[in-house]
């Protein structure tokens, strides 16, 4: 059942805790059996307990005696529950039943929702827990394809729709039914001719409720969409603040954000004329059957005073479950909606994941092999073809080449941030794609051009790759790489913090710290990706010095444009479209004259 109300996804996490759904639901139950009480106090107070004189009053109840002998019959009757009493005194009684019900349903009620809101709430945060996990587990071709503000807007957004609305989904769901049906029984004890006879209107609301819940769920996903191109829009232009700024665009991209806006806005008022347009229609249906009770059961039932007021309470709160009902059909709707998009997204299975039985890459001691390497990605351009090279371990090789020639894309493909379309790559004689990824990766340091550091300490972002590092080796990677002087003088020294990805800091003083992370963290093989591309001749002495410090015990793969930072490199590889055209050393290569002494002229001005 949980399943067909919140599909199998979500009702797997709600399933989970168990205990605290089912108190919830049989609270709910309570309460909604002890909303029918009133009524059944309503017509001995006004027919019985308003009596004038001293004539004694009763109090009786609506009853069904049931007969089995000789077939299945049944009738109405009273019961009497106390007889000759004052009017006064069943007055004051009353009261107290009535006083004592509603306390001990809104008891019930208010630990039915805090049990339903722990519930759903625990729910929500193993999704959001899972869709993170699922988010970080990822590919990098996976986001290549999507926009980050879209998946943000779905692991915010999406996921509060879903937290508002399981509770009070399932609490609805029991409370409602329960409460709409114990008044049915009442109403059809009363009179069950004139119950009847107002039925003939419940198909007609039932249609009216499954075409409006239709329209709701439609427009719910329009407004989630247009909800997360609104946020990706936020996030683009953050991103690109400089830019934007510096281009004069400020106008521009406010005016694109206005359509964005605007959109939603047409998007929510679709949606909230559909889902308040049922409340008007329901009401007016209610509004024309409580004349006809009032009118069809004085002439034709001839029923008291109390007894009509009795049954046109029962028929309102008959109405009011119903009422709810239709609410709860455009809410389970766009509940529906929301949880289709995020599961969406946490059943992607990524493309770059552990095999069965991947094993633990033992520490790279021997050599990496690439074995006739191609990779193309999603457009099946060959952005490397045939690629076949052997670097011994301990060894610095340096890849220099145009822009685009491949030089990124092969150093991302050691890791395993994307597989080889063709050939393989194998580290001390295993492939690595038959070894795990933890183990792998481990192994690997990186540190690139563009550098990402977190909005913490920078105790916190040198010992990133491993927590549990002491001070003291902090601050002797920091050493290393040329950094304790100037995170000496920050305000706070290695306490200070670095601003969101780092901007707190210079360009030279963030590449230091990611050098003092690598080290730190104490790789065999050390990927440095257009490291020094945005440095000046200071820091670039720095980075050099670091690398020399590094050699001999790590093997060192190098990505450069500038052919200064590559001069202790033990051998130089030439990319051009995505092929080996020259390698060798530095000494080799220029006696060649080839693209790399080219390259080397162009830049020492030879």
């Amino acid at each position: 059942m949980l399943e067909r109300i919140l599909g199998k996804d979500l009702a797997y996490y709600v399933r989970t805790h168990r205990g605290l759904l089912i108190l919830s639901l049989a609270l709910t139950a309570a309460a909604a059996l002890f909303a029918v009480v009133p009524v059944y106090l309503l017509q001995p107070f006004i027919d019985e307990g308003m009596k004038t004189g001293s004539s004694p009053a009763s109090w009786k109840i609506p009853w069904v005696d049931l007969n089995f002998a000789g077939g299945f019959s049944w009738k109405r009757t009273e019961r009497v529950l106390i007889e000759n009493i004052s009017s006064n005194r069943l007055l004051v009684l009353l009261s107290i039943i009535a006083f004592l019900s509603m306390l001990i349903r809104s008891i019930a009620r208010y630990f039915s929702q805090l049990s339903a809101t722990a519930f759903s709430n625990r729910a929500i945060r193993s999704v959001r827990t899972d869709l993170f996990s699922k988010f970080v587990s990822l590919p990098l071709g996976f986001y290549h394809k999507r926009k980050a503000g879209d998946l943000i807007s779905r692991a915010t957004n999406d996921l509060v729709v879903m937290q508002d609305r399981i509770a009070n989904i399932l609490i609805g769901l029991v409370e409602q039914p329960l409460s709409a049906l114990a008044f049915v029984i009442y109403v059809l004890i009363m009179d069950y001719q004139l119950t009847l006879l107002i039925v003939i209107v419940v198909p007609a609301l039932v249609g009216l409720i499954h075409l409006f819940g239709r329209k709701v769920k439609k427009n719910a996903t329009k407004i989630q969409d247009s909800l997360s191109r609104v946020t990706s829009a936020y996030h683009e232009t953050i991103l690109c603040l400089k830019e934007v700024q510096g281009f004069c665009m400020n106008q521009t991209e406010l005016e694109k954000f206005k359509k964005l806006a605007e959109q939603l806005y047409k998007n929510v008022m679709r949606w909230n004329r559909w889902n308040l347009g049922l409340s008007p229609i329901m009401d007016v249906t209610g509004f024309l059957v409580l004349p006809g009770v009032i009118v069809i059961g004085k002439v034709y039932f001839h029923h008291t005073l109390g007894e009509l007021l009795s049954i046109i309470y029962a028929y309102a709160k008959v109405y009011e479950p119903m009422k709810n009902l239709a609410r709860l059909n455009t809410e389970l709707r766009t509940l529906q909606g929301a949880t289709e998009t995020v599961f969406s997204i946490m059943k992607t299975i990524p493309e770059i994941r552990d095999r069965a039985g991947a094993v633990e890459l033992p520490r790279h001691r021997k050599s990496i092999e690439f074995n006739k390497v191609s990779f193309a990605y999603q457009s099946q351009v060959p952005v490397l073809s045939n690629i076949s090279l052997r670097i011994e371990a301990g060894e610095m090789i340096a890849f220099v080449g145009s822009t685009g020639a491949g030089k990124s894309t092969l150093l991302d493909l050691v890791p395993r941030f994307y597989d080889v379309t063709a050939g393989s790559i194998i580290i001390d004689g295993i492939d690595i794609r038959e070894v795990t990824l933890d183990s792998l990766r481990r192994q690997i340091a990186m540190v690139s051009q563009e550098i990402l550091l977190f909005h913490d300490t920078i105790t916190n972002n040198i010992r990133y790759g491993d927590p549990k590092r002491t001070m003291e080796e902090v601050i002797e990677a920091a050493r290393a790489a040329h950094a304790h002087e100037f995170i000496t003088v920050q305000p706070h020294g290695y306490e200070s913090m670095v601003g969101d990805r780092g901007t707190l800091l210079s360009g030279g003083q963030r590449q230091r710290i990611a050098i003092a992370r690598a080290i730190l963290s104490n790789p065999s093989i050390l990927i440095l990706d257009e490291a020094a591309s945005a440095l000046d001749a200071e820091s670039e002495r720095y980075l050099d010095e670091a690398i020399k410090k590094l050699r001999g015990g790590r093997t060192i793969l190098v990505a450069a444009h500038r052919l200064s930072t590559i001069k202790a490199a033990n051998r130089i590889c030439v990319l051009e479209g995505g092929r080996i055209v020259e390698s060798g050393t530095r000494e080799e290569l220029l006696d060649l004259g080839g693209r790399f002494r080219k390259l080397h002229d162009i830049q020492f001005g030879a």
